[in-house]
């Protein structure tokens, strides 16, 4: 061992020996002045410097570990990948609902372009059948009511307007036939004529026979046959009335089919989330400091697989029930950075009693602690030039008190 060393190492000696001498010295120049050390530390507390510590892991998913895209002392944001675990059976589960889904899907398109069909050819029997209703009645009413005198007058006049026009054309047959005797007329001519002639006694027949059933009135099998087919054409509306329950009735299969399509999208939406689940991200900004899992490896839900060094860095100050009273979570708090030896803020994010950290100062009379104690805590914004470890001490008094 060379001399230096040896100096070094006395030196080394002699630093906690002057320490422990300066403490029972300045323990009895304090008790002497009716001070004792916990009220020195509440006037003066200390602390240091420490990073967040993050145990990174696949949240409700476990599996075999495929990409490891990170390596440790590197610097990654909050979102960047840091691990997947196979995805292969998710992504079968995941195509196979897809494709159930699409079925389902094209199922409900299709029963619910047939009910519209239907519904429009409903609405078209409807009307035609309401129309065979309005005529059915009209005609019965006629056939039970008999004609109208104006319908009678009508009539009437039907009857000679044909008579006028057989005494017409039977003038015009008589006047053709004696040129067809006489060689003047062609056979197709007066065969014409005799056809012409024909129809005109028909048409005059016609319209007598229909003049006198309006003098008489209907039989009774014409009213009969009129009530008949009003009937008829009220069975084809009740017709039309069950077609369109029956289609009704097709509605709630397509309400089934989309309570089923419902399921299966939330069964959908459950692998999603699940499969996102697969792919690791960082929480937040930080570094890596240690890579647990490694590529083919297989992990279990929850378990750590990464360990992230967040950019967040903190202190804990522990205050008794008298100087709690001056600080207020969420409010700023100015410590004193002692290897830099400048002041840094930082802002209060909880205050939580401390039992375990129980004030030292004792009741001469009782023997036992008379003062709780409680845990501050001070987020500090990481900057290049602050690192874990670094002392910082907070000043108490220079806090009024509220």
């Amino acid at each position: 061992m060379g001399i230096g060393e040896k100096n070094r190492m006395n030196k080394n000696g002699m630093i906690p020996a002057i320490a422990i001498v300066l403490l029972i010295g300045g323990g009895a120049m304090l008790m002497s002045k009716g001070y004792d050390p916990v009220t020195v530390a509440s006037e003066q507390k200390g602390s240091l410097l420490t990073a967040e510590q993050v145990n990174v892991s696949f949240q409700q998913v476990g599996g075999k570990i495929t990409e490891v895209l990170v390596e440790e002392e590197q610097h990654v944001k909050k979102g960047d990948v840091l691990m997947k675990l196979d995805s292969t059976d998710i992504d079968l589960e995941i195509s196979k609902l897809q494709k159930d889904i699409a079925q389902l899907d094209a199922q409900i398109k299709q029963t619910a372009s047939s009910i519209q069909v239907g519904y429009e050819k409903i609405n078209t029997q409807q009307t035609q059948a309401l129309i065979g209703i309005k005529k059915a009645e009209t005609s019965q009413k006629q056939v039970f009511d008999g004609a109208r005198d104006e319908d009678i007058r009508q009539q009437q006049l039907a009857v000679q307007s044909a008579m006028a026009s057989y005494e017409d054309t039977k003038r015009s047959y008589t006047r053709m036939k004696q040129l067809y005797e006489q060689g003047a007329l062609s056979k197709a001519d007066y065969d014409n004529i005799s056809t012409a002639l024909s129809l005109a006694e028909k048409a005059v027949m016609q319209q007598q026979e229909a003049l006198a059933k309006m003098m008489t009135g209907a039989t009774t099998e014409e009213k009969m046959q009129a009530s008949l087919s009003t009937e008829n054409a009220k069975t084809a509306l009740s017709q039309v009335d069950q077609a369109r329950k029956e289609l009704d009735t097709q509605k709630v299969e397509i309400e089934r089919l989309q309570a089923q399509k419902e399921g299966l999208e939330v069964q959908l939406q459950t692998l999603g989330v699940k499969r996102d689940r697969l792919t690791l991200q960082a929480p937040q900004d930080g570094k890596i400091i240690k890579v647990v899992s490694k590529i083919g490896e297989n992990v279990a839900a929850g378990a750590p697989v990464i360990m992230l060094e967040t950019d967040q860095l903190y202190y804990d100050v522990y205050v008794d029930e008298q100087q709690v009273t001056k600080l207020k979570a969420g409010e700023k708090l100015q410590g004193h950075l002692v290897a830099l030896d400048q002041s840094i803020d930082g802002k209060i994010e909880f205050i939580t009693a401390a039992p375990q950290f129980a004030n030292l100062r004792m009741s001469r009379e009782k023997g036992q602690a008379d003062l709780a104690s409680f845990q501050v805590r001070v987020q500090v914004e990481r900057t290049e030039k602050l690192l874990p470890g670094m002392t910082i001490e907070v000043n108490l008094d220079e806090i009024p008190a509220r």
